[in-house]
Order: C-alpha cells, then structure tokens, then sequence
C-alpha cells in the first residue's frame, strides 16, 4: 500500500464534491487510514478574509471594505480574486506540506483547478487577454505546487450539467456570490475544468456527478484503490 497520497477534489458549485469528500474520508478511516480532510478558501485568516469579503452574497451595511472590493470593475475584482486565493493557497501549502507527511491521505476539497476554472478572465471582449489570463495562472499555480516541492498525487472532477447543479443549489438554505451566479457562468467554468481535464488527464479523473452519491463515492474508491490496495 502506498501513503501520503495527495488527492484534489473539483467540480463547479452544486456537484456535490464536498458531500462525496466527508464520505471518502470517513470510509477511509474505516479501513484504519489516517486522512486529513482541508478545504480552501481556509479557516485561516486569508481565507476567512475571502469568505467574509468575497464569497458573501451581500455585505454588511455601512461596511466599506466590502462594498469597495464588490464595486470594482470586472477585471480589477478578478485579479483582486486571483491574488487573494494563490495567497491564501500559499499559506495553506505550509501545513498541507507537513501533513502529507504525517497522515497517509491529505483531501482538499478545491485547490489550483479552482482557481483556473473561476477567475479566468471571461466576461473581457477581448479573447487574446483571456488567453493571457489562463496562461498567467496556470503558471501561478505550476509554480506554487514546484516552490512547496507539492505534487497533486489525483484531482477528481465531479463534473455535472450546470442546470441540474443550480437545482440542487437552490434548495440550500444560505447562498454564497457564487451560489448566485448565473448558468450560463457555471456552464464556462464547467468549460474552463474541462479545459484542464485535456490538459492533465494523468492526474484529473472525471466523475460524472448526475450518478448517485454512493455510485460517485464507489467510482472514486475504486480509482484510489490503484494507489492503496486496499480492495473497498
């Protein structure tokens, strides 16, 4: 069996990522492995700071911080998003670097592909600019992961029709900016996650996320498997 794996969980908002992580996580646990279970934004204080100031579907009165991020123009408010999260991201490889070692399975539920998938430039008429964007984070994140010496061990993309993920989002009870955002947003970064699945089919494994929770779950085992062998 093969440890300190390190393992991304992916897809856009409603796919159900989070649910199947917990669920890993716990079957893991149950064949006596040691799994640390992360997730970005952090609860740390960078990505408490994009919680509070970014991802809110609206702010607080009279608060200044707030509406001055919010009101800026597409492209500065992008760019504000792509810095914040690679920092936030910088921070959490500091710990995510000791755990690798410590347990046998690190799980972050969103990482690098998020950031490529959601704040590439789309809304910019002018398409050499987006492809300079795509380009510039792509090397952001590559070169994140080479400082940290971090490599992705698997990335799983739950990938799934933005109509039938803006149904499940609908029923949750607190919405955050992106729970709010349009389809036709959700069907680009869908767009933008497969662009990576081409790009890295060694390491992203797409899960078709319209499956039942424990058909998804039993597909993502059955692949970690090859890793563990462990025979869920």
């Amino acid at each position: 069996m093969r440890n300190n794996l390190f393992i991304t969980l992916e897809g856009i908002d409603g796919s159900g990522k989070t649910t199947a992580g917990y669920e890993i996580k716990n079957r893991l646990q149950a064949k006596g492995l040691k799994v640390f279970y992360t997730a970005e934004p952090t609860d740390e204080p960078l990505g408490v700071f994009i919680k509070d100031y970014i991802l809110k579907n609206s702010g607080e009165k009279n608060n200044l911080l707030y509406e001055y991020i919010n009101n800026l123009d597409e492209i500065s408010f992008k760019l504000i998003c792509l810095f914040l999260f690679s920092s936030d991201r910088t921070a959490h490889l500091s710990s995510i670097k000791h755990k690798i070692k410590d347990y046998d399975i690190v799980i972050c539920d969103r990482f690098i592909d998020s950031t490529f998938a959601y704040q590439s430039f789309e809304k910019t008429a002018d398409k050499s600019k987006i492809k300079k964007a795509k380009e510039f984070i792509i090397k952001i994140n590559d070169f994140i992961l080479e400082i940290n010496d971090i490599k992705i061990d698997r990335t799983y993309l739950l990938d799934l029709d933005p109509e039938a993920a803006s149904k499940r989002i609908s029923k949750k009870n607190e919405k955050s900016l992106f729970d709010v955002k349009s389809i036709d947003f959700f069907s680009k970064v869908r767009d933008n996650y497969k662009v990576l699945y081409k790009k890295y089919r060694n390491r992203i494994k797409l899960i078709n996320a319209s499956k039942t929770p424990d058909e998804i779950i039993f597909e993502i085992l059955s692949d970690l498997d090859y890793f563990l062998n462990i025979n869920f």
